[in-house]
């Protein structure tokens, strides 16, 4: 699990954030599902809450700590940092392939209801995130 993280928006490859987080960073890549809900948040990015949908994106292997600690910092993620004071808390996660079968415990960043909510999240029922909503 050290070095393996889900991503379901901007780091994908082909991502906003792809280049400058991950190119070079990771070894490997895979599309994957976990459990929760996505939403489409009001600045331009995806955030997942917990949930029983599937969302899907892809499962990153980092090459090392640093790549990790890059991640982190992009997501607002501090180990030790009052959850409240978090935009993301990376927790670990069961994975899967697209057909089910298991890729077990995985890093992912994770949001709050409250944040969503708080960040004009829309619900994106099908679990993936193509790009910034449109706003009415």
């Amino acid at each position: 699990m050290r070095h393996r993280v889900f991503v379901y928006g901007t780091l994908k490859p082909g991502g906003y954030y792809w280049a400058e987080f991950c190119e070079g960073k990771v070894t490997a890549h895979e599309p994957a599902k976990l459990r929760g809900q996505l939403y489409d948040l009001a600045p331009g990015y995806p955030g997942m809450t917990t949930g029983s949908d599937w969302v899907q994106g892809e499962l990153l292997t980092l090459k090392d700590d640093a790549a990790l600690a890059g991640l982190d910092t992009l997501e607002g993620y501090e180990a030790g940092r009052p959850p409240v004071e978090n935009e993301y808390q990376r927790i670990g996660a069961e994975c899967f392939r697209p057909d089910g079968s298991p890729l077990g415990t995985v890093w992912t960043y994770l949001m709050t209801n409250e944040k969503a909510r708080e960040l004009g999240g829309i619900y994106l029922p099908e679990g993936v995130w193509y790009g910034p909503q449109k706003r009415g």
